[in-house]
């Protein structure tokens, strides 16, 4: 009941793992007295909040993120899609969706090497990155952009300008011209409301593994819909198309282009 329940409302498959969900439900449900899942989910239907959801899917999802993941990627980024974003000069403002985003790392490595780029004599229009998630705690982590100080062993030399570390050493936070360029909002990927679409760049990446086959080509068709045409789509490694995908080309491992020219 959990796992359809799970699936029909996020896509996520936990068909596998139903034992694992249940005990990761167990305490929350403890402290809460509920007695049963099958309890759990009728007081879930009946709450108009929908707090009681928003747990459950807190408790179930892996948000498991770091700083410059897949380097590889954000390199294609600065070496391949940044210089033609220079030499187009028709975008007012270029768009970044984080679909997915856990605590906000993802996006707040695209605004700093965005900003590393300029600082550097690179031109680009103006630029927003929205990060989604369906766990409210970690997007309210990623709005705090306060991270331990062990993370900033991820984060190239030349970036660390864009890092403040608090007076007690644990903790760093980052600099408000890297965080003005981000905004997060909880949103499920598969029917959740993205208002500020279409996007020139989205990074979906590490999401569709959970996903079943239907909810997979179901989220393919919302991110077909929700990119530009002529932009990229990164996708995790273990999550590859086709060659020959009928929406997406492939132009590097793991990341796909919509065609410029849309046809039908």
């Amino acid at each position: 009941m959990l796992t359809e329940y799970v699936r029909s409302q996020t896509g996520i498959d936990l068909s596998k793992k139903r034992v694992l969900a249940e005990c990761r439900l167990s305490g929350e449900m403890e402290k809460r007295g509920i007695p049963s899942v099958t309890e759990l989910l009728k007081q879930v239907e009946r709450d108009k909040t929908k707090n009681l959801q928003a747990m459950v899917f807190n408790c179930l999802t892996t948000n498991y993120t770091f700083f410059l993941r897949e380097p590889k990627h954000f390199e294609f980024l600065e070496k391949v899609i940044l210089p033609e974003l220079m030499e187009s000069q028709r975008i007012l403002t270029y768009k970044i969706w984080s679909a997915g985003c856990s605590s906000g790392e993802e996006c707040y490595t695209l605004s700093m090497l965005l900003e590393d780029y300029q600082l550097r004599g690179g031109v680009l229009p103006a630029y927003r990155i929205w990060g989604t998630d369906i766990a409210e705690p970690e997007l309210q982590r990623a709005r705090e952009a306060r991270y331990p100080i062990w993370e900033l062993e991820q984060i190239p030399s030349g970036w660390l300008r864009f890092c403040r570390e608090e007076k007690d050493g644990r903790f760093f936070t980052l600099t408000p011209n890297i965080r003005n360029h981000v905004g997060f909002q909880r949103a499920n990927l598969l029917d959740g409301r993205i208002s500020q679409g279409p996007f020139d760049l989205i990074f979906c990446r590490n999401v569709m593994i959970y996903f079943d086959d239907e909810s997979r080509k179901k989220l393919l068709n919302r991110l077909y819909r929700l990119l530009k045409p002529g932009g990229y789509l990164f996708l995790g490694h273990t999550e590859l198309l086709t060659k020959n995908h009928v929406q997406f080309q492939y132009v590097y491992p793991a990341v796909y282009r919509k065609a410029v020219e849309e046809t039908g």
